[in-house]
């Protein structure tokens, strides 16, 4: 009784210390004996506020990697010649950096090598890709003399010309143009010798019948 008494006094309880703790306990909400951990709280702050905007930049990124993803050339798409539309360009045989000289006054070297290139009538460049049935543009003179009709292709996304056919335009009249075999009565394209006979072939120019 002596104890009890002493307790009520002095505002002792014989509940246990987590009771406090309870809004429950006297109807109102008392403050913990442990002071709370600020950082911590200021991470979870930081950690919420943080975590919707790290999920709106993925989502850009997505798309951004996606619509980039778009624009790329698959390899498959490359390969479907049949995908590729077939133009005519009508102008000359020119080196890319001596007319980029004229134009802009571009230096060049003394001895600079000779990148050969299309300009067209209307003044567009393109760049003549080299294959088997455009070798002559490169190695014949007197085929870039003339004022030529390039039948082929503008690569996706480039300024490359993939050639399937020439014809030369004189006086106004367009002619066939190719290379012919006398002995195998053989026309191709290419400037080397003859497929058949492996003898030399010539330069033909024929009017269309």
């Amino acid at each position: 009784m002596v104890r009890e008494q002493i307790q009520k006094e002095q505002g002792h309880t014989d509940e246990p210390l987590g009771a406090l703790n309870c809004p429950r306990f006297h109807g109102s909400r008392v403050r913990s004996a442990h002071r709370p951990n600020t950082h911590e709280m200021r991470c979870k702050r930081h950690h919420s506020s943080f975590l919707p905007t790290a999920l709106l930049a993925l989502a850009l990124a997505g798309i951004v990697i996606a619509a980039d993803k778009s624009e790329i050339v698959k390899p498959g798409d490359a390969k479907n010649k049949t995908a590729l539309q077939e133009v005519d360009l009508r102008g000359k045989i020119v080196c890319l950096p001596e007319v980029m000289h004229e134009l802009y006054g571009i230096d060049l070297p003394t001895n600079h090598e000779h990148i050969w290139g299309f300009r067209t009538v209307d003044g567009t460049f393109y760049t003549l890709l080299r294959t088997k049935l455009s070798e002559a543009l490169f190695v014949d003179a007197q085929v870039r003399k003339k004022e030529l009709i390039l039948k082929g292709h503008v690569l996706p996304k480039t300024q490359i010309f993939e050639m399937t056919d020439m014809k030369s335009v004189r006086n106004g009249v367009v002619y066939d143009l190719f290379y012919y075999c006398d002995i195998c009565a053989i026309k191709t394209l290419s400037p080397g010798p003859c497929m058949c006979c492996r003898g030399p072939v010539k330069l033909v120019e024929k009017r269309p019948e």
